[in-house]
């Protein structure tokens, strides 16, 4: 990397190629020029909800594309249900499970021809899943986020 001096990078920036919208230097880095206009990510207020266009606007065509899509009542009725960044996730999780936290640990330490040992191997994998862990602290099974 060359380092110059700050008289010659004002006469490499001095020299650069032109366009409308930007400038590209000699080094190939692209400069826009001042008064050029931002692109915008869309039309919305400080809380994120988006705003109305203006009558002028809406006179020459211009119109609002929907975030989000509704789910036909057909669909909505085999059980399908929205999806995505607008939907607000639960905030805790449930598993039910065939057998409790001690039986678990219990069945951890049985040896592997024990059907009760693979149905704790089962069970610790769906917690995992969620991630959810058992901990041991002083003697009593509690769940931590993991």
């Amino acid at each position: 990397m060359n380092i110059l001096p700050d008289n010659q990078n004002n006469q490499q920036t001095q020299q650069a190629v032109s366009t409308p919208s930007t400038t590209i230097s000699q080094t190939g880095a692209k400069e826009v020029e001042p008064g050029g206009i931002a692109p915008q990510e869309g039309l919305r207020d400080a809380t994120g909800q988006e705003v109305s266009l203006p009558k002028e606007v809406i006179s020459q065509g211009v119109r609002i594309q929907p975030t989000s899509a509704p789910i036909p009542p057909s669909v909505a009725q085999m059980g399908v249900k929205p999806a995505g960044a607008n939907i607000p996730a639960p905030t805790t999780t449930t598993v039910a499970l065939p057998i409790t936290d001690d039986q678990i640990s219990r069945g951890l330490h049985l040896g592997i021809s024990n059907s009760l040992y693979w149905l704790a191997q089962w069970c610790i994998r769906r917690l995992k899943q969620v991630h959810i862990a058992l901990k041991n602290v002083h003697g009593k099974l509690i769940r931590t986020k993991s």
